[in-house]
């Protein structure tokens, strides 16, 4: 025990020395250009310790160093994705506005070339019927724009449906998906009124049904409306036939018909509040679903 206090004591006064001499070198040594002999020898063992100890200072700044740049680096890349979010957001926004004006401009379009035909009025889709996507849709115009039941309701690319319901500012319009807004319709190449176009089985597609065997109708045909019944007016486009097919007994056949309203994507449509004059039968043009031109 009394060894290991004698070390000890020893060790405390060599590193008093040491520090008393590291000291003088570090007061004394920018004066001169030589080191004394004791300051040599006491460089040269205690070199290796400074090494070491230099060493794990620098280990030790490194470590802090990195933990300070990842921050910093969270904080930049939270920064840039809050930038990249906003920037996706607005490029959402101009997309959907490009797209309104270019419904807008079809649906103007329509209405000036329509002047003669019809007076209309333009209303947006507010409200769709929660039991079934295609039955019904609500928009945001009603009686108080003049708007009555049994009206019918277009877009640039065809007929939608007919007006059942009106409050003073909202109605709500039967889709001709539905197997209660069927239409007198008629095939425009043939000029035959062969039948009646209705909903196909809660479908994106109608049918036109009640067709002789012989009644000369193939798919590429274009439907448009007959005008009997005295709801919806001649010559308004519904569809193209896709496919013919016969009835079990052979005696009718059914038309499977392609829509060239989208229903899906409704936003705006147009009542018709009053006829001035029935449409000519002129070829129509067949939209795609997009509003474009085809055959």
């Amino acid at each position: 025990m009394v060894t290991r206090k004698k070390w000890a004591l020893a060790g405390i006064v060599v590193a008093v020395l040491l520090i008393g001499v590291f000291k003088s070198m570090h007061i004394t040594g920018f004066d001169r250009t030589t080191l004394s002999p004791v300051e040599r020898v006491v460089r040269e063992v205690v070199a290796p310790v400074q090494s070491g100890v230099t060493a794990v200072t620098k280990s030790i700044s490194n470590f802090f160093a990195y933990f300070s740049d990842n921050k910093t680096l969270r904080e930049q890349n939270e920064e840039l994705s809050k930038k990249i979010a906003a920037q996706e957001a607005e490029i959402h926004r101009l997309k959907e506005q490009e797209m309104e004006n270019e419904r807008l401009k079809k649906l103007l379009n329509y209405k000036e070339e329509k002047t003669n035909n019809y007076q209309l009025e333009l209303a947006k889709v507010i409200g769709r019927d929660p039991g079934n996507w295609y039955e019904t849709i609500v928009i945001n115009k009603g009686a108080n724009h003049g708007i009555k039941p049994n009206m019918a309701v277009v877009t640039h690319q065809g007929l939608v449906g007919r007006i059942v319901n009106v409050t003073a500012n909202t109605a709500e319009i039967l889709l001709i998906l539905d197997r209660e807004g069927a239409v007198g319709g008629r095939i425009f190449e043939t000029r035959i009124t062969p039948g009646v176009v209705q909903g196909l089985d809660n479908s994106e597609y109608l049918q036109m049904i009640h067709l002789p065997h012989d009644t000369p109708i193939e798919p590429g045909q274009t439907v448009v409306t007959s005008g009997l019944g005295g709801v919806f007016p001649k010559g308004i486009r519904i569809g193209a036939v896709v496919e013919v097919k016969p009835d079990a007994n052979g005696l009718m056949k059914s038309a499977v018909i392609e829509p060239f309203v989208d229903f899906s994507r409704l936003e705006e449509v147009f009542v018709i509040l009053n006829v001035k004059k029935p449409e000519t039968d002129t070829v129509p043009q067949v939209l795609d679903r997009e509003g474009k031109g085809g055959l």
